[in-house]
């Protein structure tokens, strides 16, 4: 019977109770840790904002882990990537509340205890088709996909495995010891050896093996995923404040400063210049004689000195308009082409040679691609069809079927060349892998970025940007836009270097139908090669 000095201490035991027992019995993720998460997490790692493609929600989400892989590693805390970002401080970032030490101990106990949760995770099929079909384009398909069909076998789908060729089915469904496909695999038959090198090829590795026996022997399952398509939502990945990055935001118009003293004001920017140099406390130097101002106008536009007879004629010129008069013969020059060509030919990576390797193969047209952005700045071609042309010329008119390749057809084409000026190293066959082939496309991307979007754009490759922002679906959505050109599966060679090629493959180039543009170029060339010689 309870007296009423033993009922606090009652009171006190049933408030310690369910915490005394806490500490012996596992944590649960919904109970315990999952609250944790709520409060700490959720605003950049919810179901609704999948920051670096991570959702803590769910204990689904937590084992599926984020753009750097696992983040759990059942049992050791000390190596679960959930724990280790939270426990060093990276998590939640700076200027958010950091977890508590009980907090922290909760998420260590969890996860060393087994990271149980009340609800289990229904698990799919180990391996699908999603992990297959990737690995037959990577070790198989060079020989049994799209351009060649070796013995009348295509492994770009089950489907296709299931009909096989000519020897038969390639996989046998729930009998991976039967299935012809492993069969040539183990005996080191495919990829054939002899032609790994010459058709950018590696065997398979165990790991990758292991993957295709285990799906052949679960059936070859297949899977539908929900495909990561944009819609008219917005990202959650981007938010309001990442729309106002500079280089997303249309031009505005800036005022013009109103100065003290406007005498010296010929148009707006003089009037910008003037305002900066007052605030330095300085002023405009002394207008520039005639000769002087040629010289300048000559070199800026044009990027040579004027000639004896142009400065002469600018000197006796005494129009009221005679500055702008000798503006507009320079601006006419061919030279002008020349000159404020070379920027957006640097920004587009131009080489004559293919870089990358010590062998570094000529491109032995891309004067063309240099030859065009001259014609286009002469031409005063507008930016946005210059652009167009350049990352889709291809596109705007059906060159191929066309009876005559005119100017501005084969102009079209040309302009694409935009899009192979980055460093291709894979004329040789020992680096012509798709390892290699992702690296061209990385750096084509890369130009793409830089000198239009006003982007770099580079570390969505791997995770997304940090500072730019670009979510890493976003990266590969780009690069799929290209993919017709720049399919690492599906490769042609730039050039065959000698020596260093054992299989000529079909190159890059496209006939020249025009037969008149065709033997000037080759007179040319030979001018050319006689005045060398």
């Amino acid at each position: 019977m309870l007296n009423s000095r033993s009922v606090p201490v009652v009171f006190a035991l049933l408030a310690v109770w369910p915490a005394m027992t806490r500490a012996d019995e596992a944590p649960l993720f919904e109970r315990d840790v999952l609250p944790i998460l709520q409060a700490k997490c959720f605003e950049c790692h919810s179901s609704q904002k999948k920051k670096a493609d991570l959702d803590l929600s769910s204990m689904a989400g937590v084992l599926k882990g984020s753009e750097s892989g696992e983040i759990l590693v059942k049992g050791k805390a000390n190596k679960s990537l959930l724990y280790e970002m939270l426990h060093d401080g990276l998590m939640p970032p700076e200027g958010k509340t950091p977890l508590t030490a009980e907090e922290m101990e909760t998420i260590a106990r969890w996860i060393n205890m087994g990271a149980a949760a009340q609800t289990a995770v229904v698990a799919g099929p180990a391996v699908t088709q999603h992990e297959i079909i990737p690995l037959m384009y990577l070790r198989c398909t060079v020989c049994h996909g799209l351009r060649v069909q070796e013995g009348g076998l295509d492994l770009r789908s089950k489907a296709a495995m299931l009909r096989g060729g000519k020897s038969g089915p390639s996989i046998a469904l729930g009998k991976p010891e039967e299935s012809l496909m492993l069969k040539r695999i183990h005996a080191a038959e495919m990829p054939p050896p002899t032609k790994l090198v010459g058709f950018g090829v590696r065997p398979m590795e165990p790991a990758e093996i292991k993957s295709l026996t285990e799906w052949i022997a679960a059936g070859a399952p297949e899977v539908d995923e929900q495909p990561d398509i944009p819609t008219k939502q917005p990202d959650p990945l981007v938010s309001d404040e990442d729309r106002q990055f500079w280089s997303f935001r249309s031009p505005q118009r800036p005022q013009v400063p109103e100065l003290k003293t406007a005498e010296r004001v010929r148009n707006p920017i003089d009037a910008f210049v003037l305002e900066k140099l007052a605030e330095r406390g300085l002023t405009l130097s002394a207008e520039a004689d005639r000769p002087t101002l040629i010289r300048r106008v000559a070199f800026d536009l044009t990027g040579l000195p004027p000639a004896w007879s142009e400065v002469e004629a600018f000197l006796a010129d005494k129009s009221e308009d005679a500055y702008e008069k000798m503006v507009d013969r320079y601006l006419d020059s061919p030279h002008y082409g020349e000159r404020w060509g070379r920027y957006w030919l640097d920004v587009a990576g131009y080489a004559d040679s293919e870089g990358k390797r010590s062998a570094d193969p000529i491109r032995p047209h891309a004067w063309r691609y240099r030859d065009y952005v001259i014609r286009s700045f002469n031409a005063d071609k507008p930016y946005d069809r210059f652009l167009l042309e350049q990352l889709a010329g291809d596109e705007l008119a059906d060159a191929e079927n066309a009876d005559v390749l005119t100017a501005e057809l084969a102009d079209n084409l040309i302009a694409t060349g935009f899009l192979r000026m980055a460093p291709d190293g894979t004329g040789s066959d020992i680096v012509n892998t798709a390892v290699e082939r992702m690296e061209v496309i990385g750096d084509e991307i890369n130009v793409l970025g830089s000198a239009v979007l006003g982007l770099t754009i580079k570390c969505a490759q791997c995770h997304s940007h940090k500072y730019d922002p670009i979510p890493q679906r976003d990266y590969y959505r780009l690069a799929a836009v290209f993919k017709g050109a720049f399919d690492e599966h599906d490769w042609l060679k730039p050039t065959s270097v000698p020596g260093q090629t054992k299989r000529q493959s079909v190159g890059r180039l496209l006939p020249l139908r025009d037969p008149q543009a065709q033997a000037s170029w080759r007179q040319e060339k030979q001018n050319i090669e006689q005045q060398i010689a």
